[in-house]
């Protein structure tokens, strides 16, 4: 069994106007990961990460992003690592700069787009092939990760002492709630 989670990170916007933005809402208790929750931390480098215990969660829909992302620079970045998925992407002023997946399961397991930074050349002319030993070495999959850490600075499976020791923020879910009777949008 492996990790599976989202977080996006945003720059150059307040905490409380970059939760708005993503319809949640602080709450007074903490945790030390939001594995089954929705949850915020600063980054080191006073990027304002929110973290979802699920992949595909709508933090970092297209949606969620480019409304994140007005006016300011936002990243994206999910895994699903017992499925072998990562994806990470970059998005400035609503828009989207680019994107980069790795899906085990598609013949072309890694897939690109927008105008990546020159370091994605160097990274995927360097990674590992899938089924290559040299643990010394990084992997197609770990290619997303590493560019989502070189914009915010954080990568899940680095050590920070300093990251870790300030515990998550935990956060409500703000969107209108539909009756439970309600069939139909």
């Amino acid at each position: 069994m492996g990790l599976s989670f989202a977080w996006t990170a945003v720059k150059g916007l307040p905490a409380a106007d970059a939760l708005s933005r993503l319809l949640l809402g602080p709450t007074e208790e903490t945790c030390d990961f939001p594995f089954n929750a929705v949850a915020s931390h600063v980054l080191p480098n006073q990027w304002l990460m929110v973290a979802a215990g699920t992949c595909n969660h709508r933090i970092i829909s297209s949606d969620s992003m480019a409304a994140l992302s007005k006016g300011c620079q936002a990243v994206a970045c999910a895994i699903e690592e017992h499925v072998g998925f990562s994806m990470a992407e970059l998005w400035l002023d609503g828009e989207q700069v680019w994107q980069v997946e790795y899906s085990a399961d598609r013949p072309d397991v890694l897939c690109w787009s927008g105008t990546l930074p020159d370091r994605f050349e160097t990274l995927h002319a360097s990674a590992e092939p899938d089924d290559s030993d040299n643990l010394e070495g990084f992997f197609l999959m770990d290619i997303p990760v590493m560019m989502a850490k070189d914009i915010a600075g954080y990568r899940h499976d680095e050590d920070n002492p300093d990251f870790d020791a300030t515990p998550f923020q935990l956060l409500d879910d703000l969107r209108p709630k539909r009756p439970w009777w309600k069939l139909w949008p």
